[in-house]
């Protein structure tokens, strides 16, 4: 299966993010697409060193039109995956604002047919995290942020709550 994986600035879920891609890179073609805030973060926390052993679009290097979204408009991939998603990026891809590579791609993927899978950081209520000091912190997730993600999960998108579901998710495709 050929998966773009999107990374958006979340610290929160990136780690068991990035151990389900080196799960998966064995059986299946990956890319990863990385938000400028995802690769500050990814950094933030050392585990950017894990995300350079995968083909990598850095928003950082795109220019203003993203073109490497149009690779979702080629049919270049089965499934679009953002893993991590902050909900400023769940947001965008639910109103339709494609001004980053993330939300660009998302759009893309949505208008190719491309099945789209969240899995959104502010997910429940009540989110536990940890700092990149490891210091455990809570999130108390908006009311407009959890209707951003029933309003996707309506229009088709999958929306999972931990990247360790992920791998189970894309075996509906496989039967497809």
């Amino acid at each position: 299966m050929r998966i773009a994986w999107g990374i958006s600035g979340a610290g929160h879920l990136l780690k068991e993010s990035i151990e389900i891609l080196e799960k998966l890179k064995d059986k299946h073609e990956i890319k990863i697409f990385l938000s400028r805030a995802g690769e500050e973060v990814a950094k933030m926390y050392k585990l950017f060193d894990r995300l350079e052993k995968f083909p990598l679009v850095k928003e950082s290097k795109q220019g203003f039109s993203f073109p490497s979204c149009g690779a979702f408009n080629l049919e270049r991939f089965d499934v679009f995956i953002i893993s991590p998603a902050t909900s400023n990026t769940v947001a965008k891809i639910r109103l339709g604002i494609a001004d980053s590579l993330l939300s660009c791609c998302a759009s893309q993927a949505l208008k190719s047919r491309v099945p789209l899978i969240l899995v959104p950081t502010d997910s429940k209520p009540v989110v536990e995290t940890k700092a990149p000091n490891g210091q455990i912190f809570k999130i108390y997730v908006r009311k407009v942020d959890l209707e951003h993600l029933r309003a996707l999960k309506r229009e088709g998108v999958i929306i999972l709550e931990h990247p360790y579901e992920v791998e189970k998710a894309l075996e509906r495709f496989l039967w497809t």
